[in-house]
């Protein structure tokens, strides 16, 4: 179970899966072959302790045997030879080249005899040791005076390492098995069918008496491998494990939360109410992803039953007008030859009337359809800039302008003087005389307080002044949609607005007048 505050990035989430991907395999290849020049190695010390263990013994019996060394030796080519510095192994399969077959040598002239008499006591000692390396022993001239295995008496001076023994250098080679392919699968096991062939000198004093060959395949790797089947199987156990686990988390963090986000936005776009939990998604991007749709899908159900209440209401506004007009031309469709010109005239009239209040809740309509519908409203204005022209009221209104009328607010110049055109004349139909436009700063907003002195509005009434199509002058004319539409340009532009209710006076009862609190974000 994912800890609740633990959020990935969905690249972090990709990166991860991807660099599984491509290391997993190489890795494993990389391991292999490391294994394998490994065992390569290990067969190259053995080697160098067995020749050094044969050098040696051929050393002492020489010693022990003759008198009379330059006869039966030749000089150390090689000045900074040191005979008690220890060989390392130092074969790599990774840049080794690997060479022809050993020679089986060639025949040649008898060997020395004091050699061949050494060579025949290390013989049976050489029989007797279980190994599964190929061991020669040769004189001074190269030719092989002791083996347990084949070529005894052949001369090798002519093959590479083992001149370069008899000349003081000690060399580690890798040549191909005589008569033996090489595996279909050498690309990936280039240890197959190979020989690792070490050479040294056996010197006594400044003098090289001969030279010792060992040649030995390496361990098979598949072989190797066999032997750690359990350990291999463990080791296959836990990649699976972490194969798996990537898998899970993969599907936790990306494949469910997608499906789920896709399922959530199916039902929304069927227009179901979804409420969608933004907790349940571990990546960043798809947890933002999941705000933006669940704030999409509260839009969408908000717009939804606005667009609902609003048709209500424009059926119920439309359908007053309509139905007067259709009464009055039924009625003059009946009696208009009977009707004296005042009762034409007075029907016309009402007539009249009705279609100039359609066309006018249209035109509001149509005022608030723009306010609402209009993106995020940009620029900025003052009170300042927008009273330096006078508002246009039916009426006697003053207005009063206290505070610092040079606040910034962050709400364009057209949509600020319809607000408060809108407040303007709802004052001045209250019957107000004095309108008092307060600007100010309360913390980080920017505040406006707009107070008349009018008959204000009343307590029953304040929850649903901002709802469209509400009025109390239906009679005069008013449609309701005026305060609607200065709330919806206020709330595009990152504001609020909202009715104030009147304190009261010393007596106990409302102070007359109507108030109002606009607030922007600076």
């Amino acid at each position: 179970m994912l800890l609740p505050w633990v959020r990935f990035r969905l690249r972090t989430v990709l990166i991860v899966l991807s660099l599984f991907v491509l290391v997993l395999p190489v890795a494993s290849i990389q391991v292999l072959r490391l294994y394998e020049s490994a065992l390569v190695r290990q067969t190259e010390s053995a080697l160098i302790a067995q020749t050094d263990f044969v050098a040696a013994f051929v050393r002492n019996r020489f010693r022990e045997g003759t008198t009379d060394l330059e006869m039966h030796s030749r000089p150390l080519a090689k000045a900074d030879y040191d005979g008690t510095k220890r060989r390392r192994a130092i074969l790599d399969l990774a840049d080794a080249g690997v060479l022809a077959p050993f020679p089986e040598g060639r025949q040649s002239r008898a060997a020395d005899v004091v050699a061949a008499a050494i060579g025949g006591a290390v013989a049976p000692i050489l029989d007797d040791v279980q190994t599964r390396a190929d061991i020669r022993v040769t004189d001074h001239r190269g030719i092989v005076v002791a083996t347990n295995g084949r070529g005894l008496g052949m001369d090798l001076s002519f093959v590479e390492e083992v001149s370069s023994a008899l000349a003081g250098d000690e060399l580690s080679r890798l040549r191909e098995v005589a008569g033996e392919p090489r595996p279909s699968f050498a690309a990936f096991v280039r240890g197959a069918s190979l020989h690792v062939v070490v050479t040294g000198p056996i010197v006594v004093g400044d003098r090289v008496v001969g030279a010792v060959v060992a040649l030995q395949a390496p361990s098979n790797i598949l072989a190797a491998l066999h032997t750690k089947r359990f350990l291999l199987l463990q080791a296959a156990g836990l990649l699976f494990a972490v194969v798996v686990a990537t898998a899970i988390f993969a599907t936790r963090t990306l494949a469910r939360p997608i499906r789920r986000l896709v399922s959530s936005a199916e039902r929304v776009a069927a227009g179901d109410a979804v409420e969608i939990d933004v907790g349940r998604y571990r990546t960043l991007e798809l947890a933002q992803l999941a705000a933006s749709v669940a704030a999409m899908a509260t839009s969408l159900q908000q717009r939804t039953h606005y667009v609902r209440d609003l048709a209500r209401s424009i059926s119920h506004e439309f359908k007053t007008p309509l139905a007067a007009m259709a009464g009055t031309l039924e009625v003059l469709a009946d009696h208009m030859h009977d009707m004296t010109a005042e009762e034409r005239g007075h029907f016309i009239g009402n007539l009249a009337g009705d279609v100039a209040r359609l066309e006018s809740l249209t035109q509001r309509l149509l005022e608030l359809a723009r306010a609402d519908m209009r993106d995020q409203i940009e620029g900025e204005s003052t009170i300042g800039a927008v009273l330096t022209e006078p508002l246009h009221v039916d009426g006697d209104l003053s207005v009063k302008l206290l505070g610092d009328p040079e606040i910034v607010l962050p709400i364009d110049e057209t949509s600020m003087r319809a607000v408060l055109t809108t407040l303007v004349e709802n004052a001045a139909e209250q019957g107000a005389e004095t309108l008092t436009i307060g600007v100010g700063m309360v913390g980080p907003e920017a505040v406006i307080d707009l107070t008349d002195d009018g008959t204000g509005v009343a307590p029953g009434d304040a929850s649903r002044i901002f709802e469209p199509f509400f009025t109390t002058r239906r009679e005069q004319g008013g449609t309701g949609l005026g305060l609607a539409i200065a709330k919806a340009l206020v709330t595009n532009a990152g504001g609020t607005i909202e009715h104030v209710p009147e304190p009261k006076a010393t007596n106990g009862r409302p102070r007359p007048g109507a108030s109002f609190r606009i607030r922007f974000p600076r």
